[in-house]
């Protein structure tokens, strides 16, 4: 699960950032300020990073439990380490578009 949170569900919360952000402009250009945006994108941000923090400590505990195997069980697949590995690079790149996503509203005028 800890895997599969990040290497799925990490592309769909920066998938739902951005649509959210696009829906939330005229809102936040009544208000005149930033602060469901920011939110919003906030959010996002510390979920991709809890969800990528989650793969790497899972890629870590199978590193660990593949270099402490007899050697009558190294001819099992390292798939699960594999796969965390892709989801922590999965969820690193997914925090860093959440990141690249906010950028924007940052610098430029809400409305």
């Amino acid at each position: 699960m800890r895997t599969w949170l990040a290497l799925l569900g990490a592309p769909s919360i920066v998938l739902g950032c951005l649509g959210v952000n696009y829906a939330l402009i005229a809102p936040a250009c009544r208000l005149g300020s930033r602060a469901l945006l920011d939110g919003v994108s906030g959010a996002s941000f510390v979920v991709c990073a809890l969800a990528t923090l989650l793969a790497w400590q899972r890629w870590r505990e199978t590193r660990r439990a593949l270099a402490l195997q007899t050697p009558d069980a190294a001819d099992r697949p390292a798939r699960a380490g594999f796969v965390a590995a892709v989801a922590a690079g999965v969820g690193a790149l997914s925090v860093l578009s959440v990141i690249a996503i906010s950028i924007p509203q940052w610098l430029l005028p809400v409305c």
